[in-house]
C-alpha cells in the first residue's frame, strides 16, 4: 500500500495505484467538535525518512513490501479544546461499498477505549450494523480486497480503527480527556495498513511487527502453566482452613492431575491497596506459601495493583490518586508518577515475593482503574500510568516470577506480563463457556508471539458437586462440559481448575484429566472469522496423529467435518471408529457438543487412539510385523488397526473384526505388538 497526494489530498493506493483510501486528513476531536487540517498536503524528505506535511504537522509514512507505516506529529492551531477524545493519525473515505469489519470490540472505561479480555469479537456486515470501532486492530473487508490495520506500537495513547457503512475510516488514538491549547503538539503512535489476503496470517504478522517494535520484547522464558485457583468456588470467602484443605485436596490428586501452581485469589487481603493479611488468616501468607511448596507446588497470589480506594494511604495521602478530569475528584486509581507511589508499590510486591515466597503475581481489575485522568506528570495517561506501575513491580521481583495480567489491555504491555487473560470470566452455564470462547479462540494468534494466553479456570462441577461453601453454581450438561474441556485444550494456554476437588466423583477427576499432558500449543481455527467462535479447531499433528476437534456452539444440529488425506478416523469421547477416509470427513453434530477426532494417515497396523488425553502425541513404529507404541500414562488404551495382535506386559481386547484395545495394566512406557 502507498501514501501519496492528489489534488491537495493525502489518498492510499495499492501497488497498481487503485485508490483505497481517499480525502485523507488528520486531526483531533473532542467536546468542541472536531478540528482537522486544512492546508493542502505536500510530500518531502529529511534525514529521518518520508513525510506528507499540511502546515505544521508532519505525518511521517514508510512503504515496503506492500506495508504502510504511519506516525503523526500534530501541532494544534485552532482553538483550545478543554476535553479531548481523539487523535485522528488519519480521516478518510473508503473507495469500496458493501463493506465488512473483523475485530474487537472496544470497552469504554470513563473515557478510556480499549481492546481487553471483556471485548467480544466479530464480523460486522456495515449494510446491518452502520458501524464499526475496534480495537488494536481491524480486518476491512470489500468487494475487491481486505487489507489490514494495526496499532503496532504503544507508547503514547491505546489506539483503534473506525469504519461505517458510508465509507468513513479513521486510524485513532484516544486522548483520554487531555486539554489540547492552541500550539500543543500531539504524537502519535505507529499504525500499519497492509493488505490481507488471509486474516490469521495478518494477525501473525501484527504480532511479529509488535513485538519487534516494542521497547520490551515479549518475555519467553516461562512455560505454558496450570495449576489451581481459588477463586471461581470459594470467591474471596477464602480463610486458612480453606487453604489448607485445598492444597491437600490438590496435593492428594496431584498424580492425575499434575499442576504446577496453587494460587489464592481475592480475599486473602485487608482491602484493595492494603495488601496484608486480614483475620481469617492469621497463620499469615508466608506460612500458606511454605506449605505449598512443601507439597511440591509453586504459591501464587492476588492483587488489584492500581485500585486503594478504601485503603488508609487514600486517606492519608489524596495527592497520591488520580484525579478525574471532569470533576476533580481524586479516584480510586494510584497515581505511578509519583515517587512515593512507586516505592509504596515496590514495597509490597517485594515482600509477596522476597519475604513471602510467591512467585506466580494475578493483577486484576486493571481497566477499573482507567478513566479520563489527570496525573501528577501530566504527559501521563491510564495506559502509561498501567505501564509505569508494571515497570515498577518487575524491578520488585526475582525473575522466576510469572505476572499474569487479568483485565488488562494487550499489545501495550507486551515483555511487560508473561500472561494475559484473554477472555471474560467463566460463568457457571453453557452461554458462559460460548463467551469466553468467542474471545479465546478468536484471540489464539496472541499465544506465545506477545504472550502466553489465559482461558480462564477450567470448572467442570454440576449442582451435586457443590455444598454450601461454593459461591458459583454450574448448571451444564455433559455434553456442554465435554466441548469446555475439548475446547481449554485446544486452546493451549494457561490451565487453572477452580472445583471443589474433593465433592468431585472419580469420572469428572478422570475428565479433568484428559487435559495432561497439557497441551501448550494454540489450535488453528480452520473456520476462522466466519463463525462468532470457531468451531473447526485443529490441533496439529503430534507423532503419528493430528487431533481437529468439531464443536457445535450452536442451539441446532450442524453438519461440520474436515478436510483430509487417506486416514483412520477415532473419535475421543465416544471411543469409535469412524473408519478410513480419504477426502472430506462430515458429522452431524449435536447442539453444544463435541468430536475430537484423531486423524491417522499411517498403512496398517497403526495406532490410531487413546482413551486418556485429548490432544495426545503417538509415537509408533513398525517393522517386521511387530509394531512398538508408547503410553502416555498408567491405566491408558491404546487402539489398534491390526488383522492380528498379540502382546506381553499389556491387556489385548479385540474389540471388532482389525480393531483391537491395548491396555496399559503394568505401568510401562513402551510395549512391542505381535501383529503375525
Amino acid at each position: 500500500m502507498l501514501l501519496t497526494v492528489k489534488n491537495g489530498y493525502l489518498i492510499i493506493t495499492d501497488r497498481e495505484g487503485k485508490t483505497i483510501i481517499d480525502n485523507i486528513t488528520c486531526g483531533v476531536r473532542g467536546d468542541s467538535g472536531a478540528f482537522l487540517l486544512k492546508n493542502a498536503w505536500v510530500i518531502g524528505e529529511d534525514s529521518y525518512g518520508t513525510y506528507a506535511e499540511n502546515g505544521a504537522s508532519r505525518l511521517r509514512f514508510d512503504s515496503k513490501d506492500g506495508e504502510l507505516k504511519l506516525s503523526l506529529r500534530y501541532v494544534h492551531e485552532d482553538e483550545d479544546i478543554a476535553f479531548s477524545d481523539e487523535l485522528l493519525i488519519l480521516s478518510g473515505k473508503l473507495t469500496e461499498t458493501d463493506i465488512s469489519v473483523y475485530g474487537s470490540a472496544v470497552g469504554n472505561y470513563e473515557g478510556v477505549r480499549v481492546n481487553e479480555m471483556l471485548t467480544d469479537l466479530d464480523t460486522h456486515v456495515l449494510s446491518e450494523r452502520g458501524k464499526a470501532e475496534c480495537g488494536d486492530y481491524a480486518i476491512v473487508n470489500g468487494p475487491d480486497g481486505s487489507f489490514f490495520a494495526g496499532c503496532v506500537t504503544s507508547n503514547e495513547y491505546f489506539g483503534g480503527f473506525f469504519v461505517s457503512e458510508d465509507g468513513t475510516f479513521e486510524a485513532r488514538q484516544y486522548t483520554e480527556g487531555r486539554e489540547i491549547k492552541r500550539g500543543d503538539v500531539l504524537t502519535s503512535d505507529v499504525v500499519m495498513l497492509m493488505p490481507s489476503a488471509d486474516p490469521e496470517d495478518s494477525l501473525i504478522h501484527y504480532c511479529d511487527t509488535v513485538a519487534a517494535l516494542s521497547d520490551t520484547p515479549p518475555r519467553k522464558k516461562f512455560d505454558v502453566p496450570s495449576g489451581y485457583c481459588t477463586w471461581y468456588y470459594y470467591f474471596n470467602g477464602i480463610n486458612d482452613t480453606i487453604i489448607d484443605r485445598t492444597i491437600t485436596e490438590i496435593a492428594e490428586e496431584k498424580e492425575r492431575l499434575p499442576v504446577r501452581y496453587v494460587q489464592i485469589d481475592d480475599g486473602w487481603q485487608v482491602c484493595y491497596g492494603q495488601w496484608e493479611e486480614n483475620e481469617k488468616f492469621a497463620k499469615g501468607m508466608k506460612a500458606h506459601a511454605e506449605r505449598i511448596k512443601a507439597e511440591g507446588f509453586t504459591p501464587g497470589l492476588w492483587f488489584a495493583p492500581l485500585w486503594a480506594k478504601l485503603a488508609k494511604i487514600r486517606t492519608e495521602h489524596p495527592e497520591y490518586f488520580a484525579v478525574d478530569r471532569r470533576n476533580g475528584e481524586v479516584t480510586k486509581t494510584l497515581d505511578l508518577s509519583v515517587p512515593e507511589v512507586k516505592a509504596f508499590i515496590s514495597e509490597i510486591f517485594r515482600r509477596a515475593t522476597y519475604d513471602w515466597g510467591y512467585r506466580y503475581l494475578k493483577l486484576d481489575l486493571i481497566t477499573a482503574c482507567f478513566g479520563a485522568y489527570r496525573f501528577r506528570d501530566p504527559s501521563f495517561n491510564s495506559m502509561k500510568n498501567y505501564k509505569e506501575c508494571l515497570h515498577t513491580i518487575i524491578a520488585s521481583i526475582p525473575e522466576d516470577t510469572f505476572i499474569l495480567g487479568c483485565t488488562s489491555p494487550f499489545a501495550p504491555v507486551v515483555g511487560l506480563v508473561d500472561g494475559i487473560r484473554t477472555s471474560c470470566d467463566i460463568g457457571g452455564d453453557w452461554d458462559s463457556v460460548r463467551q469466553v470462547f468467542n474471545r479465546v479462540l478468536n484471540r489464539l494468534f496472541y499465544h506465545k508471539r506477545l504472550f502466553i494466553c489465559d482461558a480462564d479456570c477450567l470448572i467442570i462441577r454440576k449442582p451435586e458437586n457443590e455444598d454450601s461453601e461454593c459461591r458459583r453454581n454450574c448448571t451444564r450438561t455433559d455434553e456442554e462440559i465435554k466441548s469446555y474441556i475439548s475446547a481449554t485444550a485446544a486452546s493451549g494456554g494457561i490451565l487453572m481448575l477452580s472445583d471443589k476437588l474433593s465433592l468431585l466423583n472419580d469420572e469428572q477427576k478422570k475428565m479433568i484429566s484428559y487435559v495432561f499432558p497439557q497441551n501448550k500449543d494454540a489450535a488453528k481455527p480452520l473456520d476462522f472469522t466466519e463463525d462468532y467462535i470457531p468451531g473447526v479447531l485443529d490441533c496439529g499433528k503430534r507423532g503419528s496423529v493430528r487431533t481437529v476437534m468439531l464443536i457445535n456452539w450452536n442451539d441446532e444440529e450442524r453438519v461440520m467435518g474436515v478436510d483430509t488425506e487417506a486416514a483412520h478416523v477415532f473419535e475421543f469421547w465416544s471411543r469409535s471408529y469412524r473408519g478410513r477416509v480419504s477426502g472430506r470427513y462430515e458429522s452431524v453434530i449435536k447442539p453444544h457438543s463435541v468430536e475430537v477426532l484423531f486423524l491417522t494417515e499411517c498403512e496398517e497396523p497403526a495406532v490410531i487412539g487413546t482413551d486418556s488425553v485429548l490432544i495426545p502425541k503417538i509415537d509408533q513404529s513398525f517393522a517386521d510385523g511387530k509394531l512398538k507404541v508408547s503410553f502416555a500414562k498408567n491405566g491408558e488404551s491404546l487402539y489398534v488397526i491390526a488383522d492380528e495382535l498379540s502382546a506381553d506386559g499389556c491387556s489385548v481386547e479385540k474389540l471388532e473384526n482389525g480393531l483391537y484395545k491395548v491396555t496399559n495394566t503394568e505401568n510401562v512406557k513402551t510395549v512391542t505388538l505381535n501383529t503375525k
